[in-house]
């Protein structure tokens, strides 16, 4: 029996997402170990704070702030390490594990592509110090969220059938304003464990929470208004 479309590329990306994860954590070299373990629980936590995208099989959830910052303050390997977490927590969170099985091997894998894609870039730019945040940030971050929402999108198209453009249009649409927000709460994070220490960061966390809430009361009214409630 010839394998479907969606099958083959599901297959892909996990077979790539492995090779990658095993890649990284050859380089998993934490610099703070209390620093590390700190953002990987805050990570799992924000990632429970998920909500749906209206008239799309996808949520998005805090958790690309934790990945920026992830991508930004540590090794390959731990980067990594704090994305694999808060993608399974985000697809897992008061979902059946039978039915999140396939979507959880799938979400993983290209949030660990898409982690390798944009730490490269990054790292040569970050390693010059505060200087070059301004500019290298946001590439990681459009790196990240190109990777992700391209592939994200690229399965809604095959299991719904439907246009790779316009399903990748939707998706962008309604998380841009979500990304952009919460890339530059990353960036102040990141700036102020510079500046600081990694526990003046965490302080500014609770900006992060006000923005998820922000964002699941629009996408609570996006939902009413489409259902005519």
């Amino acid at each position: 029996m010839v394998p479907s479309r969606t099958t083959i590329y599901l297959h892909c990306i996990v077979g790539i997402g492995i090779y990658l994860f095993v890649e990284g954590l050859t380089q998993f070299r934490p610099a703070n170990v209390q620093e590390f373990f700190a953002y990987f629980a805050l990570a799992l936590l924000g990632a429970t704070l998920r909500v749906k995208i209206p008239r799309l099989r996808a949520n998005v959830s805090t958790s690309f702030a934790f990945i920026l910052i992830g991508i930004a303050n540590f090794s390959l390997g731990e980067a990594i390490v704090i994305a694999c977490g808060a993608t399974i927590v985000q697809c897992l969170w008061r979902r059946r594990p039978k039915r999140a099985a396939r979507q959880v091997w799938f979400n993983t894998s290209a949030t660990i592509i898409g982690v390798s894609v944009a730490y490269n870039p990054a790292h040569v730019g970050l390693s010059q110090g505060l200087i070059q945040v301004p500019e290298i940030l946001p590439v990681a971050a459009f790196l990240y969220f190109v990777a992700n929402t391209g592939m994200v999108s690229g399965m809604i198209a095959l299991t719904e059938d439907k246009p790779f453009q316009a399903v990748w249009r939707n998706l962008t649409q309604e998380v841009i304003a979500y990304y952009l927000v919460g890339g530059f709460i990353a960036t102040l994070i990141i700036v102020a464990t510079r500046l600081w220490t990694w526990q003046t960061g965490i302080l500014i966390l609770p900006l992060l929470y006000l923005s998820y809430r922000f964002y699941r009361t629009h996408l609570l009214r996006r939902t009413q208004a489409i259902r005519g409630v």
